[in-house]
């Protein structure tokens, strides 16, 4: 039975927004911030090899459980009827091996990246990776869902994908693999321009009609969701763009503040003051 409650998608669609900013949003949230510092200061006491060998089963974790939620859609889709979820899809569907939307995308990107060391994708990747990742902190629709105590795949899944997304790059920044230069921002606009039209082929050519990257409507629209619930279908359009860019925006200072010894100088400038 327990097995049977832990791979199940049950729950995933009933009011995601409820317990934002209550106790199990706190819970949450401080889980992340205690993993983040034990991980990092387990890393910090390995060798760079190490650190490497750590950071590549982090990234095929990231794959694998991405992969074993699709596959408990793709049961769902043949075997449960009713569907417990809006996320069932067959096995030869396009969302089976590749995605539109952003995190779903930086899933194979960062990896990707990575292993292959793709200099000229590292800011971009890096910055929507962590971008979305403190996006499903701060708004943890896919988290949060039914009963927030209740541990299924589903959660566990996008738990640890996210956190992955933040932590890697911010390690990886701050042992001075990557050097984030605001002169390269035009590369930041190109892969967020790239990202759009990805996400409207997707609209278009292959997910006829859906939604990727929120282009077509605000999912938010009437929910008890702060903010976002305001936001008039056409109009999230402009208000994307401009989240967008004020994240790429506050993402990036925080990036700049994990670089070697960024934070540590900082504070002995105060200091000194």
């Amino acid at each position: 039975m327990l097995l049977l409650a832990f791979f199940t998608t049950s729950g995933m669609d009933e009011h995601p927004g409820a317990y934002f900013f209550g106790t199990p949003h706190l819970i949450y949230f401080l889980l992340n911030i205690v993993l983040f510092i034990i991980l990092w200061k387990l890393l910090k006491t390995i060798s760079k090899k190490n650190q490497d060998k750590l950071i590549t089963v982090f990234l095929i974790l990231i794959l694998l459980l991405k992969y074993a939620g699709d596959i408990l859609f793709i049961y769902e889709y043949y075997y449960v009827s009713p569907a417990l979820s809006s996320y069932p899809h067959p096995l030869l569907d396009v969302d089976t091996i590749i995605s539109f939307q952003l995190c779903g995308i930086t899933n194979i990107l960062l990896p990707l990246t990575i292993w292959f060391k793709i200099k000229p994708l590292k800011e971009f990747v890096y910055l929507s990776s962590i971008m979305g990742g403190i996006a499903v902190v701060v708004y943890p629709v896919t988290i949060l869902y039914g009963d927030p105590f209740t541990i299924t795949l589903p959660m566990v899944r996008s738990t640890l994908v996210h956190f992955f997304l933040i932590f890697i790059p911010l390690f990886l920044i701050n042992r001075g693999d990557v050097k984030l230069n605001p002169k390269n921002w035009r590369q930041i606009a190109i892969g967020f321009g790239a990202l759009l039209l990805w996400a409207t082929f997707g609209n278009y050519v292959i997910d006829i009609g859906d939604n990727n990257l929120y282009l077509f409507e605000n999912p938010f629209l009437q929910t008890d969701i702060p903010l976002l619930s305001l936001i008039p279908n056409g109009w999230h359009i402009l208000a994307l763009v401009l989240i967008f860019g004020g994240a790429y925006f506050f993402t990036y200072k925080i990036c700049k503040w994990f670089e070697p010894n960024v934070f540590r100088n900082k504070i002995k400038k105060l200091k000194k003051a």
